[in-house]
């Protein structure tokens, strides 16, 4: 871990760290996906691998598949009539 921090840019170091703590789900998936595109935001937006099970999860999805767009009492009001 000594090696792999010595890589990841100061200003995703605490964001790493809350990750490999394992309380945030959220800061493990943006790290995985700033790993994976080289530490640079700009590549998360135009990541393209829909192959990756991260894909749809991604931080900058705006909502997933099979995920209605809404508040809860939006969704409600809809499936009630």
């Amino acid at each position: 871990m000594i090696v792999r921090s010595r890589q990841i840019p100061n200003r995703y170091c605490a964001l790493y760290e809350q990750a490999m703590k394992g309380k945030s789900r959220k800061a493990a998936m943006r790290v995985f996906c700033l790993e994976c595109c080289g530490w640079e935001i700009k590549e998360v937006f135009l990541c393209s691998d829909i192959e990756c099970p991260l894909y749809p999860y991604r931080p900058t999805s705006r909502v997933a598949p099979g995920h209605h767009q809404g508040s809860p009492q939006e969704l409600g009001s809809k499936n009630s009539k």
